[in-house]
């Protein structure tokens, strides 16, 4: 076939309509599919935006029967880190069934303890006042059924406790008991001052499972509230002094820490409560027992730069983890071969022998029913820090325990009736604080 002029110029016609389309697609690909700029861990850019929740449509009598997220923070080998993951920030402030029990547990607290639990430097109002807003502004985003407002936050209704808050100017109370009024989590504002340092200049702090003792941490750098925290100096104070450093306003990070008690207190626990050298006492039921899992968050504010670090505990009994695979195997290696200054910092010592013969007996039936064979390595879980079954649920749904469902409030308020005299003997006995800011483990 002789090829005339005229297929020259068609084929020239197509090759630059192909070449058209290809750079649109690759345009369209582009405006769609934006590439994702290079970032070192999870730092955010100066520009980003602090990102906001979407609605979650819970009610009160759903709240009632909803579980957090499952925390498993156990890791093996155990070494002490940051343990940092990207907070979504829907779960900044988490919603669960033991909402009111806590919120009233702060009452009292704050009410018998005040400035020992919930104070704040002179300095410090703008950021606590900023907490405030972006406290309330989340709770009315994320759960528009269980806050409302009919005039745009002035006074805002827990629906949960049937509270009406007033936020009119001047201010009723201080931010601090507006925030305790609100959410769960405990609350620590800590600012950088013209040297550099780091400083808590204010707390709302009524679960921190010790005498954490306000008073005594106000104003101080977090060298000095770090102090009796293990390996704070030579691995954890570099990772986070230049975590603080360029933190920004859109990063948000979790992490979580735990301990062992065999109770469900959350101002004191039983296992911080005990005289040096005590053990537990040996009509303690192991079945009692619980992991305290110290959920906590970070992150910055826009306007003042304060960073605000949350916790919010939450008990696991070992009882519902026992068909779990690899958790009691975990849990009886790390109380007894993590290093000798984690042991005695969470006073493993006080009970471990006490509970080995329970944990044996769950590893056994672990093998008997085919979870984990003898040989079966003992290392932090695939799924870490969850359980297994984060996957099979959601936030409308909730994360309750497929094969234990659990609610302890019936033995939370059968324990704070004897929680006073158990936190005045202890808190009189000795000043010294049992239970420190960022929990490091």
């Amino acid at each position: 076939m002789t090829v005339t002029t005229s297929h020259y110029s068609l084929l020239a016609v197509l090759c630059v309509v192909l070449i058209v389309l290809y750079f649109a697609k690759r345009s369209l690909d582009i405006i769609n599919n934006p590439p994702k700029s290079k970032k070192k861990g999870y730092g955010a850019s100066e520009d980003e935006p602090v990102p906001l929740p979407t609605p979650l449509n819970i009610t009160p009598e759903e709240v009632k029967t909803r579980d957090d997220r499952p925390w498993r923070p156990f890791r093996w080998p155990y070494h002490q880190t940051m343990s940092i993951f990207k907070l979504d920030v829907n779960h900044w402030l988490d919603m669960d069934k033991y909402y009111y029990d806590y919120i009233k547990e702060k009452e009292r607290v704050i009410h018998t303890y005040g400035p020992d639990n919930f104070d704040s430097l002179p300095g410090s109002e703008d950021a606590c006042l900023e907490l405030m807003e972006t406290v309330k502004e989340h709770m009315l985003l994320r759960y528009p059924l269980l806050f409302t407002t009919p005039d745009n936050g002035v006074h805002v209704k827990n629906e949960l406790t049937g509270e009406v808050l007033d936020f009119s100017e001047p201010l009723k109370e201080n931010p601090l008991v507006y925030i305790s009024k609100m959410a769960k989590e405990d609350f620590y504002v800590v600012r950088k001052g013209e040297d550099g340092a780091h400083r808590l200049v204010a707390a709302a702090v009524p679960f921190p499972g010790g005498s954490f003792g306000i008073k005594y941490k106000l104003g101080k750098t977090l060298d000095v509230i770090h102090t009796e925290v293990p390996y704070y100096e030579e691995k954890l104070k570099p990772s986070m002094e230049k975590w603080f450093s360029r933190m920004k306003p859109a990063d948000l990070v979790e992490r979580a820490s735990w301990y062992i008690s065999w109770d469900h207190k959350l101002l004191l626990n039983n296992v911080y409560a005990l005289k040096e050298g005590d053990k537990v006492q040996s009509d303690i039921l192991p079945s009692q027992f619980n992991v305290r899992v110290e959920r906590q968050t970070l992150r910055r504010l826009p306007k003042s730069k304060a960073i605000i670090f949350t916790n919010h505990p939450v008990f696991y009994s070992i009882d519902e983890m026992k068909d779990e695979p690899l958790v009691p195997s975990l849990i009886r290696k790390i109380i007894y071969e993590a290093p000798e200054s984690i042991c005695k910092y969470k006073n493993f010592q006080s009970f471990r022998d006490h509970l080995l013969p329970y944990l044996n007996n769950l590893v056994d039936e672990q093998i008997k029913k085919g979870l984990i064979t003898e040989d079966t390595p003992v290392k932090t879980m695939p799924t870490y820090p969850f359980a297994s079954f984060l996957k099979d649920s959601d936030d409308t749904k909730g994360w309750s325990n497929p094969k234990y469902p659990v609610n302890y409030s019936k033995e939370f308020h059968k324990e704070i009736e004897t929680a006073p005299v158990l936190e005045r003997d202890t808190f009189a006995r000795s000043a010294k604080v049992g239970n420190l800011i960022f929990s490091s483990t």
